[in-house]
């Protein structure tokens, strides 16, 4: 599975610690691609740190890390839970994308957030809010109306 190497490539040494202003953009454009998900899909918004897409679709097996990832990964992981839910949540929608293509398209609003992670970067939430090591605050409170029709920022390039 392509999303699992992905995840065992992260330089899991650099994990928090290269976090730069980049990471906001990409922070920004995941809370874009939720909201969008969620008004497309007819679903009630819950706070984007929740967010597992293959859920919502119906599918409803879980993985476990230990089983997929690297143990230095798995190790990383265990230290902050809303990241660990995040990689998880990804992995089970590839999983679940390995068997329903139509889900595929989805796989785009975990992107900004593995990239956090290739890059070394880090983020938790915060008070109300999603803290971005060396990037900022994104509160919370209101989001999905504050993300529902901005524009897209282009992340090829971060």
């Amino acid at each position: 599975m392509k999303a699992m190497n992905r995840i065992n490539n992260i330089n899991w040494s650099n994990f928090g610690k290269l976090g730069n202003v980049e990471d906001g953009k990409l922070i920004f454009e995941y809370l874009r691609r939720t909201a969008k998900f969620y008004k497309e899909n007819f679903i009630k918004p819950v706070p984007p740190i929740y967010l597992n897409v293959a859920d919502l679709l119906g599918y409803n097996q879980k993985i476990e890390l230990s089983e997929l990832c690297s143990k230095e990964a798995v190790e990383e992981l265990e230290k902050t839970v809303m990241i660990k839910n995040i990689v998880i949540s990804y992995l089970e929608l590839a999983e679940f994308a390995d068997i329903n293509n139509k889900v595929v398209k989805y796989l785009e609003i975990y992107e900004p957030l593995i990239r956090i992670l290739e890059r070394g970067g880090y983020f938790a939430f915060k008070e109300g809010g999603l803290s971005v090591y060396n990037a900022g605050f994104f509160p919370l409170s209101n989001w999905y109306e504050e993300f529902l029709d901005v524009e897209p920022i282009d992340i090829g390039g971060l």
